[in-house]
């Protein structure tokens, strides 16, 4: 089953500044790099991203490298830069938030935290410091970091965590604390994402010309890969067991729907498909979905899918 990516456009703005920031960071750094060592991240995996996003995603990049490797080249971004950037980094987690707060000025879309070992931080504070386009900008928590304004990037950098934002990489605000199912669900997982905001999951049932509202409390989704390809799960909370189990009914519908070819838009049914491989379940409160086997584009694809949702937000 193929899924491409759809309006790649959409999202490349987004990519585009994580991943600018990352060039810059290590563009005066050396290719090779010595192993990085294991950065204990367990508990709060989010501990370094503010609260109010509309995904929280954390990724253990040595088992994820090949499914970022292929991100990067479906992106133009598969650079010798890049690559270093993330040989030098063992765990990365990121925040997305709604669209609606870019409205003001200094709104964060996005922050990303990086761990590893390494990273070249006197060197790439005397390249910004000759760099005009940069400048050392003081955070509204007294901090300092390095920020261009031009290309809407800041950047604060030590030897063992680099931030990455389109804003002020600090915050003033808590910090943002997955519930206890998350860890649970996801705790051997190698990419895992917590969703907040669920309104795009209405938007796509009407899309498919399915009536309902789905009354979900939270999404959870655990990817990990292995020889035959991607496994990925997906726990949607809801109020109560009663919800959990009309969804899995209706859920029966559509994928008895799909069999039949009642969805005729063959991206629709092709995602339907993915995440109805195999029939839906429930555990307590929350509808599962699993997807036993899924190739690195189809999970690219689903990711990108996921991305221009929530920019729509």
């Amino acid at each position: 089953m193929k899924i491409t990516f759809p309006a790649i456009a959409t999202v490349r703005r987004f990519n585009r500044c994580a991943c600018t920031a990352g060039l810059l960071l290590l563009f005066s750094a050396c290719a090779s790099t010595s192993a990085a060592k294991k950065v204990d991240v367990s508990g709060n995996v989010f501990t370094d991203l503010p609260v109010g996003a509309s995904a929280y995603v954390r990724v253990d990049v040595k088992p994820s490298r090949a499914l970022l490797d292929y991100i990067l080249t479906q992106y133009r971004l598969d650079t010798k830069t890049v690559r270093t950037f993330f040989d030098r980094t063992d765990t990365a987690a990121v925040s997305v938030y709604p669209a609606a707060g870019s409205q003001h000025e200094g709104a964060r879309r996005f922050l990303l935290a990086a761990y590893g070992k390494n990273y070249p931080t006197l060197l790439s504070s005397f390249s910004l410091f000759f760099d005009p386009g940069w400048k050392k900008t003081k955070s509204v928590t007294g901090r300092k970091y390095w920020r261009s304004v031009k290309n809407r990037v800041s950047l604060f950098m030590q030897k063992d965590k680099a931030l990455i934002s389109d804003a002020d990489p600090f915050f003033i605000e808590e910090s943002a604390a997955a519930p206890g199912n998350f860890h649970l669900f996801c705790r051997d997982s190698d990419v895992s994402a917590w969703i907040t905001k669920l309104d795009f999951l209405n938007n796509t049932l009407a899309r498919m010309d399915i009536p309902i509202t789905v009354p979900a409390t939270g999404l959870f989704i655990s990817a990990s890969g292995h020889e035959e390809g991607w496994e990925v799960a997906f726990r949607l909370e809801t109020p109560g067991q009663a919800q959990a189990r009309g969804l899995v009914s209706v859920l029966t519908l559509v994928r008895n729907a799909l069999s039949d070819g009642y969805i005729k838009d063959p991206k629709v049914a092709a995602f339907a498909g993915l995440l109805l491989s195999e029939p839906p379940s429930v555990d307590g409160n929350a509808l599962i979905l699993k997807c036993p086997s899924i190739p690195e584009a189809a999970l690219a694809g689903l990711i990108a899918l996921l991305l221009i949702q929530l920019n729509q937000q």
